[in-house]
């Protein structure tokens, strides 16, 4: 940047936080930050500066500014210490604009408040750049925002909820408008929230009453889905005159960066969380009048890592092991919110505490599960230790998905095996119980396999692991990659009783169709 452009940025900055920028100064402001990196960098300290004052201090109606006329002379080169503080002060009171808003109105005054965090579920959010406490209730204002890990849910001021999901990059502008720059978000938009807008590298998407979600994958695409209602999508091209993508419930379309040229897709339900709240349906219910030893409904908990018991009298909580995933363990299930597992590249699962105990002579297990994919021996519930040992394993059998329950006592094994493999990508319910008699497997409340016990006799289980097996205390990798769940487990329940067919195909078809 030249001597004199630099001169003429600290000017019109001066002006702009004494609250006296014309609309040709902004233009002006927005061609130097535009053309010059190092100006953009300027007004980015400026704005970074004043987020942390306003988050710390409020408005800071009270704080009394130094005199700009009685401050020391600045080199072209760097201001003093103080007087970025005074300036971000000012700022504050006076209102500026965003970086990459160039070209739209001068309407965002950063720091406002026009939004609170409804939910923080171990979420590591930071606000132009700096780490910040943020917990359920704080507020949220206008600003350009880091979400690292974790997933939030803001409730604007029109009543509008956004769920975000880690990791994504976005801006609030205001109560109305948002950017995001990428990651994964959805929106339940109230009457009083028509025409929230969401902007992202490719398009411009205009709520007309809906609920909805976004995807922007770094410089590649954006994708908008709808589930119910309507939006605009507007792809950014340098066309004026181009019509917008209007969709409606189940429609989805993508926006590739190179071309812009919106492509019809398949409306994905299964991709985005939507609530983070666990419906009460009536199969829920009747799981519990049952009364199961264990019940997890995989709700989304604010510590990211606690896998709730719902069972009645119970409190056998289950811990998630992240393993080498990135994105937290929660995701849209069959019910609610379900665990969601990476597979041998990760090595997540989840261990249930000691409380859990199995009778060896009658018992039930019953989930439904999601699989992306079918690893070799991959484990639903098990009870391997870290030498290896294990009495119980409930899960896939061998390389080609075929769902089986395995006992060992030391001296002989009983397996009961599935006639077919599971189903990628579906959602399928499945059930195994043991009795006096021997072992019965259920899918979809089908009989599909059942096996005479011939003798054999059970041993207890040890602790119990949902999803895969447990890593040695130092955190080494396993010799063997095997036995981890990749896709979703939802609504696992563990009975203490052999639960009859014709309860487990009653509980089937309790759960309303996707």
């Amino acid at each position: 940047m030249t001597d004199e452009a630099q001169q003429e940025l600290e000017s019109l900055l001066i002006e702009m936080t004494e609250g006296e920028l014309s609309s040709e100064q902004g233009h002006r402001l927005s061609e130097l930050i535009r053309q010059y990196p190092s100006a953009k960098q300027r007004y980015l300290e400026y704005c970074q500066i004043h987020t942390m004052l306003a988050w710390e201090h409020g408005v800071l109606g009270d704080l009394q500014l130094p005199e700009f006329s009685a401050a020391p002379e600045v080199s072209s080169g760097i201001f003093s210490f103080w007087k970025p503080l005074a300036i971000a002060a000012a700022v504050l009171v006076a209102g500026v604009i965003l970086w990459p808003q160039w070209d739209a109105p001068l309407k965002l005054k950063p720091g406002e408040t026009v939004a609170t965090l409804t939910r923080n579920v171990a979420a590591s959010l930071e606000l132009f750049g700096e780490s910040s406490e943020f917990s359920n209730g704080s507020d949220i204002r206008t600003g350009s925002y880091q979400l690292d890990e974790g997933l939030v849910q803001i409730t604007f001021e029109s009543g509008v909820d956004v769920v975000i999901e880690a990791p994504a990059s976005f801006e609030i502008h205001d109560a109305g408008f948002m950017i995001l720059n990428e990651g994964r978000l959805s929106a339940n938009v109230t009457p009083e929230g028509v025409g929230f807008t969401v902007e992202t590298p490719d398009a411009e998407v205009v709520d007309y009453g809906t609920e909805f979600a976004i995807e922007v994958v770094g410089e590649r695409s954006s994708e908008v889905h709808v589930f119910q209602g309507a939006v605009e999508v507007q792809p950014k091209q340098r066309d004026s005159s181009s019509d917008p993508v209007r969709l409606v419930t189940n429609q989805a379309t993508r926006i590739d960066h190179a071309t812009l040229i919106p492509l019809g897709i398949s409306v994905d339900t299964q991709r985005f969380l939507r609530s983070l709240d666990e419906p009460q349906p009536t199969y829920s219910g009747n799981i519990r009048e049952l009364r199961p030893l264990a019940y997890y409904r995989m709700a989304v908990m604010d510590d990211g890592y606690t896998l709730k018991d719902a069972a009645k009298g119970h409190g056998n909580t289950a811990t998630v092991v992240k393993g080498n995933a990135r994105r937290q363990p929660f995701a849209p299930g069959r019910i609610g919110s379900s665990l969601r597992l990476g597979g041998p590249k990760t090595g997540g699962y989840a261990k249930i505490s000691s409380g859990l105990e199995l009778p060896t002579t009658e018992f039930t297990i019953m989930a439904w599960v999601h699989t992306q994919t079918l690893p070799r021996d991959a484990v639903l519930v098990s009870d391997m230790n870290l030498s290896g040992d294990e009495t119980i394993r409930f899960g896939l059998i061998g390389d080609h998905g075929y769902l089986g329950l395995t006992l060992t006592n030391g001296k002989r094994a009983l397996q009961i095996l599935d006639s077919s493999p599971l189903p990628l990508e579906e959602w399928t319910h499945v059930a195994v119980v043991k009795t006096t008699e021997g072992l019965k497997l259920y899918r979809n409340g089908v009989l599909v396999s059942s096996e005479l016990s011939k003798g054999f006799e059970a041993q207890p289980h040890s602790v119990l692991s949902i999803g895969g097996i447990p890593k040695d205390s130092g955190g080494k990798k396993r010799n063997r990659r095997s036995g981890f769940w990749y896709g979703r487990i939802d609504e696992l329940a563990f009975f203490g009783t052999a639960l009859t067919g014709e309860q487990i195909e009653s509980l089937y078809q309790l759960t309303p169709s996707i």
